[in-house]
């Protein structure tokens, strides 16, 4: 049953988004790419087609009627948004030991907000994985349900670097310059970011293109302000890094694999899914979030929600829960291109 002694859902609730959006801030998340949209309900719609140029209009004669245009092809995409979540006990010993030490409801909520930001941070991470899998593949691959949603991006945009960029001698710039024009003729637009990881980073400051020539012939690899000084003057983006890792059943997983690069749209801000049309990060309407127990208003029901849960019977379990239905999604998949620079 639902315990609300302490804490009702509705204020755990409220705490746990703002310990989400602190978690991603510190953390560095995608979310800058796909940013954050709620919906009230546990479906995605959008709109998916083409972006970029369209046709010129047509010059007319004076006291002509101006030609009727035509919009670009462009399809409505339903999707079904998965449920994602995680339950931590707090366990009988816990709870006996609490009440032998005289524990004050202020510590006991104190226990329950710790243990919220860490379903939630389990939540923050599930969902920042998918969005990883989602730039790199085009597709929301989802093992554990079995599901594998296409969005649709062309095979040319998946490409492998002809020499590694661990060779010094690689012509990184030029690789570069290939793929940028490669996303512009697709897209009609230039690409906002480079994103990329440290590991690549460190590449690209070594190789001879970018390394600093020192007095009597020496030379230093270049730090990231330099390297980006170098692919801003040549009239590309700049170079955003990114490392995040999560733990996926026990193994340390890094969200963007470190030998890949990313051509983006410029980032945005986190919830701003209307300043980019790369795609969003669709957080739906939870069934927890309708229940009238958890008092909840309308027009807070999208998003991650929390609560704890008590079992009347022996061993009397208290767990906290989180609870969402959430997926990235790319509406103009085109606007990725992704690179395998160390193959």
């Amino acid at each position: 049953m639902l315990w609300t002694d302490i804490i009702d859902p509705a204020d755990l609730t409220g705490y746990a988004r703002e310990s989400l959006a602190d978690y991603e801030r510190r953390q560095g998340s995608l979310a800058v790419f796909l940013p954050n949209r709620e919906v009230a309900d546990v479906v995605a719609r959008f709109v998916k087609g083409a972006t970029g140029l369209i046709d010129v209009a047509k010059f007319r004669a004076f006291d002509a009627e101006p030609e009727i245009g035509k919009r670009q092809s462009r399809g409505r995409v339903t999707l079904e948004l998965p449920a994602v979540g995680q339950n931590i006990p707090v366990s009988e010993y816990e709870q006996l030991r609490a009440r032998g030490g005289n524990v004050t409801d202020q510590e006991i909520l104190n226990t329950i907000l710790s243990t919220t930001d860490t379903v939630v941070r389990a939540v923050s991470d599930a969902v920042e994985r998918m969005r990883g899998i989602v730039l790199q593949t085009g597709k929301a691959t989802i093992s554990e349900i079995g599901a594998d949603d296409d969005f649709g991006r062309s095979a040319g945009n998946s490409v492998t670097a002809a020499a590694s960029w661990a060779t010094t001698t690689t012509d990184i710039i030029g690789h570069l310059q290939t793929w940028v024009d490669a996303y512009v003729a697709a897209n009609g637009t230039e690409p906002g970011a480079i994103l990329t990881s440290r590991k690549v980073v460190r590449y690209m400051a070594k190789n001879d293109q970018f390394k600093t020539a020192l007095i009597g012939g020496a030379s230093r690899p270049a730090s990231l302000s330099d390297v980006n000084d170098t692919i801003t003057a040549e009239g590309l983006p700049p170079i955003v890094t990114y490392n995040r890792q999560v733990s996926v059943d026990g193994s340390t997983t890094k969200v963007l694999a470190d030998d890949k690069l990313l051509l983006l749209p410029a980032p945005v801000e986190s919830n701003d899914y209307a300043g980019t049309e790369l795609g969003a990060t669709f957080w739906g309407r939870t069934l927890t979030s309708l229940d009238a127990e958890w008092n909840i208003g309308s027009d807070e029901q999208p998003g991650v929600v929390a609560g704890v849960y008590r079992n009347p019977k022996p061993p009397m379990g208290i767990e906290v829960i989180s609870d969402a239905i959430a997926l990235p999604v790319l509406a103009n998949a085109d606007l990725s291109f992704v690179a395998d620079v160390v193959p």
